[in-house]
């Protein structure tokens, strides 16, 4: 099912606001949808209020609804040809969680888990003013899951539809109500262990998950099922227990503006798509978060997002709230229309292409080292795969292990072969650990010694890393790990220690403590054969503090190691660039964007698009080119060749484009 430009149309309505979708109409509804090329979208069923927008006889209809909202919107969707998938919010459900405070997910002492927590005095006054996004958390191993059960198979008795959207699913959010430790009891386990705590929780959401997927494909064979939240990476829970197995398809839900902005997407796209799944990248139309009634981001910016989602691989899905009078809000999908008129011109080249580079990242799950990886690859237009489900890397010529990557004995034998077998692998931090026996690691050529006992140092590179803009010790803000040199190896770059650490007993000027004059006994980056060691956690580093210096030393780095890209472009820090296999359509495709987001208070904002030309493209792919389009003018560019590459120029282009290069 190709599901392309959708909507997510939130409806979260409190029991307080009288004539709940009175002026709902359905002609507008469609008018307003057909105009923004929308052709799917999911429709509420029970919001976080708890109230149902059908006449349920399981739930609790809205108060203040006095007809089948639901229904009438998924007839008015069908009219016009628009998939309808039924949301359903399962984690947050706040009359649920008053009337029954037995199903909520409680701390050790019995206090709920909840989410914009408020203190105790607060929770006392009733008018204090509610922190946005506050909701308690509900149990799955409590009568709440048969509740929710009988009412998806009522649902799924009621309405025909093309899937479900369940909302809110947090693994990590370890739960200690009584029915859990009964049940963690009666198991043996230990619930003194955390580890062994969310193992128990994350078996109960699977469990739940799982038997709602089966009820509905007993009544619905063809729907798409979505669980939300069990692609998050938070604390890495839902990767350790493969949260999203129960997913047929895997919506990748980010708001750039407020949630960290827009370099989440590639690598989750990367991993999903590698993994076998169809993806949607899902963003919001608000300028900050959920909920943001009449607020708007501009529609260069959407059109950036949904550019940047089909560059991805993924359909497009923009979340809106229905306003609680049913009226659809124009200006909103005036905006949206203005993204999806152009999605619509590019998508045949994104949507379902597999990702394919010689370059490929290990997805740690530590996400300041991940991400900050992944920004450093970005912003050099360094295309790049995630490694994860790689049978035997020998697609790759080079390998990344950021530094906090913890490898099972397969994984390492693998990487192991990988190097015997001709393979490069670059290696951070405490990453070094997975290839060391005894401490030793033959393949870097390198024996750990210890964590350092200084809170900085400063790194000093030699000739083999020129060029780059500091000759001089550069600031390093965590230490390295300290190891020592074993067999013959290149020193790409010394440590120079501080006097001392900061404290209030010691400490000189403002930040931290400035260098000895003496090199430390321990190398920052070392080379042995084709594999480099750093010593410093550079990823997590450049997440946190974003030095360039480090930017450019892990690009001088891998520059000494991966000598064949299948693409080499150079742009400037804000493009971004994603190449896509369409096997079935015999052709690569190079995805090519270009806006500068704004730090601007709390949210990061597109609003400027600026054209660039005369952009060179040096390619070398596995497959002879026939010819090569620009995307989407459908013009054919001149291929010259250079050296061992072929080379193409795109003449000028503004947000996006994307290159189609044709094979035989």
């Amino acid at each position: 099912m190709t599901l392309k430009r959708q909507i997510h149309l939130d409806f979260h309505c409190s029991e307080y606001i009288e004539n709940i979708g009175e002026s709902f109409d359905k002609k507008v509804f469609q008018k307003y949808l057909i105009e923004a090329k929308v052709t799917s979208i999911n429709l509420f069923a029970k919001c976080h209020h708890s109230w149902s927008y059908y006449p349920t006889k399981i739930g609790r209809i809205h108060p203040n609804l006095k007809f089948d909202l639901l229904g009438a919107q998924i007839a008015a969707c069908k009219e016009i040809g628009i998939k309808t998938f039924i949301y359903f919010t399962v984690g947050w459900s706040s009359n649920d969680a008053e009337d029954h405070p037995e199903w909520c997910v409680k701390n050790k002492d019995g206090s709920f888990i909840v989410h914009g927590a408020l203190s105790e005095e607060e929770q006392k006054q009733k008018t204090q003013k509610l922190p946005h996004f506050y909701w308690k958390f509900m149990c799955l191993n409590t009568a709440y899951h048969d509740l929710i059960h009988s009412q998806i198979k009522e649902l799924c008795d009621t309405y025909s539809v093309d899937g479900f959207w369940f909302d809110i699913y947090q693994v990590h959010r370890l739960c200690y109500c009584e029915k859990c430790k009964k049940s963690m009891i009666s198991l043996g386990l230990d619930m003194g262990d955390l580890a062994t705590v969310e193992a128990f929780n994350a078996s109960q959401m699977k469990r739940h998950c799982s038997t709602l997927s089966t009820l509905i494909h007993e009544k619905i064979p063809k729907a798409e099922v979505f669980f939300n939240g069990t692609t998050a990476i938070d604390s890495g829970a839902n990767f350790r227990h493969r949260m999203y197995e129960n997913n047929t398809i895997q919506d990748l839900e980010d708001l750039p503006t407020t949630w960290g902005g827009y370099d989440k997407l590639p690598m989750q796209a990367k991993f999903f798509l590698n993994a076998g799944f169809p993806i949607t990248a899902m963003s919001g139309k608000f300028h900050t978060d959920w909920g943001e009634f009449g607020g708007f981001k501009h529609p260069d910016a959407l059109k950036y997002e949904a550019a940047a989602m089909i560059a991805s691989g993924a359909n497009c899905n923009f979340g809106d709230q229905l306003h609680p009078n049913g009226i659809i809000d124009s200006s909103t999908y005036e905006n949206i229309a203005y993204a999806y008129n152009y999605a619509e011109q590019v998508e045949a080249y994104g949507i379902g292409g597999k990702p394919i580079s010689k370059l490929a990242l290990w997805r740690s799950f530590d996400q300041e080292s991940d991400e900050g990886l992944s920004k450093i690859l970005l912003e050099n237009q360094i295309d790049f795969d995630v490694a994860n489900f790689s049978k035997d890397f020998s697609e790759y010529s080079v390998l990344i292990f950021p530094s906090k990557t913890l490898l099972s004995s397969e994984e390492i034998h693998k990487v192991k072969g990988f190097i015997k077998s001709g393979g490069s692998v670059i290696t951070l931090a405490k990453s070094l650990l997975n290839f060391t026996e005894d401490k030793v690691s033959e393949e870097f050529g390198v024996a750990y010694v210890s964590d350092s006992n200084f809170d900085c140092d400063y790194t000093l590179i030699k000739d083999a890393l020129y060029p780059i803009f500091v000759k001089t010790p550069f600031l390093n803000y965590d230490a390295a790990i300290q190891v020592k040199p074993t067999s013959k190896v290149e020193v790409l770059a010394d440590i120079f220690e501080p006097y001392f650490n900061r404290t209030s007993e010691h400490y000189c000027s403002h930040q931290k403590t400035p260098f000895k004059d003496t090199t430390a006994q321990h190398p920052a980056i070392v080379k042995k054969d084709k594999c480099i060691f750093i010593a410093h956690e550079l990823d997590a580093m450049y997440h946190k503090h974003g030095a360039r210096i480090h930017r450019d030393l892990f690009k001088n780095c891998l520059d000494l190691i991966y000598k064949n890209p299948i693409i080499e472009v150079d742009l400037p820090s804000a493009a971004r660039i994603n190449l896509l296999h369409q096997a079935n359509e015999k052709r690569y495709v190079l995805h090519v964007l270009y806006s500068t987001p704004i730090r601007r208070g709390i949210t990061s904002v597109i609003e400027d698009s600026v054209s660039l030309e005369n952009i060179t493209i040096a390619f070398q792919f596995p497959k002879e080119i026939k010819s090569v389009s620009l995307i989407p003018d459908k013009q054919e560019l001149d291929i010259l060749q250079n050296d061992s590459m072929y080379v193409v120029t795109i003449p000028r282009f503004k947000t996006h484009c994307a290159l189609s290069f044709h094979y035989l």
